[in-house]
């Protein structure tokens, strides 16, 4: 059985980097607190596809 998906995620490492180049890019940065161990934003591509990012490691 499928299910759907509503957004693509990734796993990355220096997260906070990756939130500086999409910002600087005029992409919107949204942070997330609410996984635990993890650091995690949400941006969107050019064609408002919903988009996460997530580092493992302290909150």
């Amino acid at each position: 059985m499928l299910t759907a998906v509503d957004h693509a995620a990734r796993r990355t490492t220096r997260i906070g980097g990756s939130a500086a180049r999409l910002a600087a890019h005029g992409a919107p940065v949204t942070w997330d607190d609410l996984l635990p161990g993890h650091r995690r934003f949400f941006s969107e591509d050019p064609v408002g596809n919903r988009l996460e990012f997530l580092e493992p490691g302290p909150a």
